[in-house]
């Protein structure tokens, strides 16, 4: 599924959660995707999500008071390995680490990535993959670091987010900055792209 290694995630498992830009990336995600939702008129406690490319569950861990049961879905064993660790120590009893998508879920309500799709083999078609999974009215919601003309393999651009929403069938697509946020003296401005399952 993804370029590169799994290896690669692997190896940084272990030290994913005491990073704070990662951690700081995680709490403006979450703080846009509250947003998203609340503007999609989406009942999130009534919703079924998926965390798709859940790493160590630093959103899954942001959703799982507020929404009903969470399948954390990663290919990396090492981070999932990390989520199962959280899960065992607070007890959360709606939250399945799947290595891949599931069959026995008849949709999501939600549907979130974050920084994940830019690191697919193929983003139009796992994005396509990703809104068969979604219910009728359901919503999917990625950040990805946006292309930078003189490195076209570090993100996606936003033509590239849009197109692959709308040819996935997804309707009010959206996509633009997801945040803006200073860290160490960097500047995180990852885009968001979103669109719904017709209902």
């Amino acid at each position: 599924m993804y370029r590169g290694h799994v290896s690669e995630w692997d190896e940084q498992a272990t030290g994913w959660d005491d990073n704070e830009a990662v951690r700081a990336y995680a709490e403006a995600a979450h703080a846009s995707l509250m947003a998203a939702v609340t503007d999609a008129g989406i009942e999130l406690s009534a919703a079924t999500v998926c965390d798709f490319g859940c790493g160590t569950g630093l959103m899954t861990e942001r959703l799982v008071a507020a929404c009903g049961p969470i399948d954390a879905v990663d290919t990396s064993a090492a981070m999932r390995e990390v989520l199962a660790a959280k899960i065992g120590r607070h007890g959360w009893t709606d939250v399945r680490v799947l290595e891949r998508l599931p069959a026995d879920v008849p949709g999501y309500g939600l549907i979130v990535c974050s920084s994940v799709l830019s690191f697919v083999d193929d983003h139009p078609a796992t994005v396509a993959l990703l809104s068969t999974h979604l219910a009728p009215g359901g919503l999917l919601v990625h950040w990805d670091w946006e292309a930078e003309p003189d490195d076209p393999e570090g993100g996606l651009t936003r033509d590239e987010m849009e197109s692959a929403l709308l040819d996935a069938g997804l309707e009010s697509v959206s996509v633009g900055p997801g945040f803006e946020i200073e860290f160490d003296g960097h500047v995180m401005r990852p885009l968001m792209g979103s669109g719904r399952r017709p209902a």
